[in-house]
């Protein structure tokens, strides 16, 4: 590993578990936790930061990011702050001669009337509106960083990652995907003896999901690509319901009460899967959590560390 790794965003879900293997493999590496040591909306801290610590690579996890009803609630904040700190992140690696930056890219970039989604298919219509301002970030994410590379040489790893879920996740309505909010509603009626939880739509969306230590190792994992400029998904293509997940979370965490579906809360996107086959052939590896196992993990660390 060259020296001068820096990882943005380490106090965040995924940044907590890049962090973790990072340390299992005995890598050095420097890290900024959130903006209150360097925030990412002053270009000029970062400018500092960079040149300071000689940073040559960045993995970086930092972003306002939430759930549906998040996204409604703070657009700008979905689409311009997430936009700025893109903007400043770059201009910064511009200037202390950064060699490549992992991104993470959520995979509602991707145009929200398409089921499987292929890496060609990116820029092929617009984000679903239920996720319209973040996904919108995103596309902008990798629109900024081909610029970059293509101005001045800047190599951009931008690794499109399934719904991510595991130990340490968001677990409330607002900020969380959907399988973290579950495992709380569940796992808490379970604790509480309450027989009913609900659920919001339909419960006929399909997702798939992927073990954030798993998408934590694909960000590791695309620091030695051969050619690190690139686009990639990591996934499996599999999916399954919001309502055989909700089964699955509550014959996991033994708990026998009755689903109320909600369903003037919005559905979101009808299905989406993650095409993986190219993230597959560039990284030599594919996820290795199933769901079951993952599932399993996540309700025993909750249940453990809910208060």
């Amino acid at each position: 590993m060259d020296p001068g790794l820096l990882v943005i965003g380490t106090n965040g879900f995924v940044g907590k578990h890049v962090k973790s293997i990072l340390q299992l493999e005995g890598v050095e590496y420097f890290q900024i936790e959130g903006k209150n040591q360097v925030d990412l909306l002053n270009q000029d801290e970062i400018d500092s930061y960079l040149k300071q610590n000689k940073i040559e690579k960045i993995i970086n996890c930092s972003a306002f990011v939430g759930g549906i009803s998040y996204g409604y609630k703070f657009p700008v904040e979905m689409l311009v702050t997430n936009t700025q700190m893109i903007i400043n992140l770059y201009n910064s690696a511009r200037n202390n001669k950064i060699k490549q930056i992992v991104n993470p890219i959520s995979n509602c970039a991707y145009p929200g009337n398409i089921e499987v989604y292929k890496e060609e298919d990116f820029w092929n219509g617009p984000p679903h509106s239920s996720v319209f301002y973040y996904g919108l970030s995103r596309r902008n994410l990798v629109a900024i960083s081909n610029s970059f590379h293509e101005q001045y040489g800047i190599e951009s790893s931008n690794v499109v990652l399934s719904n991510m879920y595991g130990p340490k996740d968001h677990f409330d309505e607002e900020r969380s995907h959907a399988l973290g909010a579950l495992v709380k509603k569940i796992c808490d009626a379970k604790t509480n003896g309450d027989e009913r939880v609900e659920i919001w739509g339909t419960g006929t969306p399909i997702r798939e999901w992927l073990y954030v230590q798993d998408g934590a190792k694909a960000l590791v994992k695309s620091l030695n690509l051969d050619k690190p400029h690139c686009l990639f998904n990591v996934g499996i293509n599999e999916g399954i319901s919001i309502k055989d997940l909700s089964i699955r979370i509550s014959s996991i965490s033994d708990w026998n009460g009755e689903f109320i579906f909600n369903t003037k809360k919005p559905d979101g996107v009808k299905r989406k899967t993650v095409d993986g086959s190219l993230g597959h052939e560039l990284l030599q590896w594919s996820p290795e959590v199933d769901i079951d196992t993952g599932i399993k993990t996540t309700v025993e660390w909750y249940m453990e560390n809910n208060e």
